[in-house]
């Protein structure tokens, strides 16, 4: 059974890459973010109870976009990344790389600033 189907891809999500080294005029660091896929279509598929074994935070911080299988010629995604998704930012905690058929790959998310 495949993890998503084309028709899944719903919902727009935006990789970005934070870069702190941008130094204002007075001399004061501001984040700027480096857009790496401006639009990506994906499945936001959400962890349920047993995928957690009862960890309530994991199961509202935490989530799940499946996205195209990205060919070696396009940007890397590594988890220094961050995902925006309806307004939200998440971390990347990792990247699941679907080597055996190229079809889909999953990005495992936090919500951003979510102790």
């Amino acid at each position: 059974m495949p993890i998503s189907q084309t028709g899944n891809l719903n919902e727009i999500i935006q990789i970005i890459q934070i870069d702190s080294s941008n130094i204002d005029d007075y001399g004061d660091i501001t984040p700027k973010n480096n857009i790496i896929y401006p639009m990506l279509y994906a499945y936001q598929r959400n962890l349920n109870a047993n995928e957690v074994a009862g960890n309530i935070e994991t199961l509202r911080n935490q989530t799940q976009f499946v996205i195209r299988h990205r060919h070696s010629k396009e940007p890397k995604i590594t988890t220094d990344m961050e995902v925006i998704h309806n307004n939200q930012q998440y971390h990347i905690l990792a990247y699941n790389q679907d080597s055996a058929f190229k079809e889909w790959d999953v990005l495992i998310c936090e919500k951003a600033g979510e102790e």
